[in-house]
């Protein structure tokens, strides 16, 4: 899918441990509103790149020249699964055209860049699981829903993520499903 083809698109970010609730709800959002889906991706290692002067960083979180073959593997084994959650979840038949993009730099602002750039319609994400890990990461790096929601110019979703047993895409054990961690 081109950029042309992406204009307007429902963009979700991805990673691995994600809950596919996020993916599955952004798929139906697109789907409703007849537009593609672009999943986005910013690579783990890659929030550096904020530090460069501002020309480079644009060109270099949309698209990076250079993805380490760990990176790679991740979005494959990532795209693999976000392909697996959207066939499962879409009794139907119906799926939007999907891609997924590598991102780099800070999650909220590459996400945001990404968004600008393909004239989103929306953007989602979800929420942090629960736990004093995760809780460390929100107080060290804050929260990229909160970031997302006060800089954007689309509408940002929030999709809620932590465990229970009411929540669609729940496992039997009251632990969400999530995209495959690669091993």
């Amino acid at each position: 899918m081109s950029v042309e083809d992406s204009h307007g698109a429902v963009v979700v970010g991805v990673h691995p441990d994600q809950s596919v609730a996020v993916v599955q709800e952004a798929a139906r959002l697109a789907v409703a509103l007849g537009r593609p889906l672009v999943c986005a991706y910013v690579t783990e290692d890659s929030y550096l790149t904020e530090w460069d002067r501002a020309d480079m960083r644009e060109d270099a979180s949309l698209h990076p020249a250079d993805v380490a073959s760990e990176d790679e593997r991740v979005a494959l084994e990532l795209a693999a699964a976000i392909g697996a959650a959207l066939t499962s979840s879409h009794a139907d038949g119906v799926e939007p055209p999907w891609t997924l993009r590598i991102l780099a730099g800070d999650p909220s602002k590459a996400l945001g860049r990404v968004a600008a750039e393909l004239g989103a319609r929306l953007l989602v994400v979800g929420t942090r699981g629960r736990g004093v890990e995760r809780a460390l990461e929100e107080w060290l790096g804050g929260s990229v829903a909160a970031h997302l929601a006060h800089d954007q110019a689309c509408p940002v979703v929030v999709v809620p993520t932590h465990d229970g047993p009411t929540r669609p895409g729940s496992a039997q054990n009251g632990r969400a499903d999530t995209l495959a961690r690669p091993g």
